[in-house]
């Protein structure tokens, strides 16, 4: 009787499993219809100015059924997608328009589009990328410092005041108003400060971020004013010097 029991479990434990090989076997047979021509869609660079732009792809059916486009998903809020309902026979093309919404958003951008096909809605992806301009407005606002070719949030950093043994990071943003690229090198005249350039070069009209990492315990005194520098890495000419300035309050200060 028992032997009997067994095999019956052993029987059913077998069902689920097989049920989830044939399902995971009939899913990796699953592709994607559509081929995307191009397969990355490059918008160039576009201006802040421009607010929504379009540009355009085409889209292959590779497979061997008729299929259609059933709904479209982006990444952001930032993308819309404009396409055709109607059936799309094996070896067909249809076209699709995709909108980028440049208002505040200077920079490089890289989307993911996902264009669902059938009612299996089986996900077909492609990427959108571009770079977008700043207005003037916009340079004016965020980026207020000149230092050359380069703009910056700020030339002079004050933390005010800050508890011994902590580690602060400071953050610079960085534009390249020029149409050459740099490649951008960090560092400071105390160990007490690291910097970090990511990306360390910047396009023309884009946008890099200096990352300032302040450790208070390797400072002494109370003031302190350390020195940061923004060199060329290929010539080593110095760019930009942000002072970072501010004071340290001790433990013992704070006890008595």
């Amino acid at each position: 009787m028992k032997k009997s029991v067994s095999i019956i479990h052993s029987f059913r434990t077998a069902i689920p499993a097989a049920a989830i090989l044939l399902t995971s076997a009939v899913c990796a047979q699953v592709t994607a219809p559509l081929r995307f021509i191009p397969d990355q869609l490059d918008f160039g660079m576009i201006r802040e100015d421009d607010g929504k732009v379009s540009r355009k792809l085409q889209a292959v059916n590779t497979s061997q059924d008729t299929t259609f486009i059933i709904s479209a998903r982006t990444s952001c809020g930032c993308s819309e997608v404009d396409y055709d309902k109607s059936p799309i026979a094996p070896g067909d093309t249809t076209e699709i328009s995709v909108t980028y919404d440049a208002t505040n958003r200077p920079g490089n951008f890289l989307k993911t589009i996902k264009l669902f096909t059938g009612t299996e809605r089986i996900p077909n992806t492609c990427k959108i990328k571009g770079l977008v301009i700043p207005s003037r407005e916009h340079l004016d606002r965020s980026y207020p410092e000149k230092a050359g070719n380069l703009r910056l949030t700020t030339l002079l950093v004050n933390t005010g005041e800050m508890l011994e043994n902590v580690t602060r990071p400071i953050f610079i943003g960085i534009y390249n108003d020029s149409d050459t690229p740099y490649a951008l090198k960090g560092s400071s005249d105390s160990d007490a400060l690291s910097v970090a350039i990511m990306p360390d070069t910047i396009e023309p009209q884009s946008i890099s971020t200096a990352t300032l990492v302040l450790k208070t315990r390797d400072i002494k005194g109370e003031n302190f004013n350390i020195n940061t520098y923004i060199t060329d890495a290929e010539t080593g000419k110095l760019l930009v010097k942000i002072p970072v300035g501010g004071t340290i309050r001790r433990e013992s200060a704070i006890k008595q």
